[in-house]
């Protein structure tokens, strides 16, 4: 009884010490997953020949299919995503004409 007592004792002690070592883990992780869930923001033209927002800049958040706002001018655009990362922390990506990427804002 005794051998069992402490094969048991000592694996509730080894338990507790990886739930310590978890738990300090933990912090950093959820650190990493509040980082991934910031998403950026994004500046590019509206191509979408059937939409009557056509060839306006538009703002969106990133992996999203919403746009948040349409623009007649580039400059506009940038200055609203700029005022939507700072609030947020996150940052902004400016689209050329043709989709590729022209700069990136990080705030």
């Amino acid at each position: 009884m005794g051998f069992f007592k402490r094969l048991f004792g000592k694996k509730e002690k080894d338990s507790s010490l990886e739930a310590n070592e978890m738990n300090q883990e933990t912090p950093g992780k959820n650190i990493r997953e509040t980082k991934e869930k910031v998403r950026n923001y994004h500046v590019s033209m509206n191509k979408d020949e059937a939409s009557e927002h056509y060839k306006q800049w538009r703002v969106r958040k990133e992996h999203s299919d919403k746009t948040i706002k349409y623009f007649k001018t580039q400059k506009a655009a940038i200055d609203h995503a700029e005022s939507l990362a700072e609030s947020q922390g996150a940052s902004v990506i400016i689209h050329k004409m043709d989709g590729s990427i022209r700069k990136k804002h990080y705030t």
